[in-house]
């Protein structure tokens, strides 16, 4: 079953890492240009630091998948200590937000939303590759997915919708 053969997941994981360290840096690049606005606006700051961490998630899951002579096992246990570090830091950054208020209870509830789809299908990944059953790597390409969307609509309002 290719989900489970890691192997035959390269070149996914390949463009993944890539496609993770490109759209950081443009997170990066838009911190830096509204460095100001964003230390001044509380609100926004959760917004970076989850975009951060929502494209960072590409690269190292990529990464780790890379890792040379891995098996299915080694791999579950690194997607599942990650993928639950990844929930709790989004978690944590969505609670600090919610604290500093400037968002509506939907917008947040998005935000939460679109961080556990990014996260929690990382764990269920790995358990998957652990039992051999359930999709394996699979789940990864969907939290690949909501990854991006939740980073570059974190991007999107670090470039525009802080100007306003």
């Amino acid at each position: 079953m290719s989900g489970f053969n890691i192997d035959t997941w390269h070149d996914f994981f390949g463009a993944q890492a890539a496609a993770g360290a490109a759209l950081a840096g443009l997170v990066f690049v838009a911190i830096s240009i509204n460095l100001h606005r964003l230390l001044a606006a509380k609100a926004v700051q959760g917004r970076a630091v989850e975009a951060l961490l929502l494209l960072t998630s590409l690269l190292i899951v990529g990464l780790l998948a890379l890792i040379p002579d891995q098996g299915e096992n080694a791999l579950g246990i690194e997607l599942v200590v990650y993928g639950v570090l990844l929930t709790l830091a989004l978690m944590r950054s969505a609670v600090g937000a919610a604290n500093a208020g400037g968002a509506t209870r939907m917008q947040h509830m998005f935000r939460v939303f679109l961080g556990l789809l990014a996260s929690l299908p990382l764990v269920i990944a790995g358990i998957s590759l652990m039992s051999g059953d359930g999709g394996g790597l699979y789940w990864v390409a969907g939290a690949t997915i909501a990854a991006i969307v939740a980073g570059l609509i974190g991007a999107w309002v670090l470039l525009v919708e802080i100007l306003r």
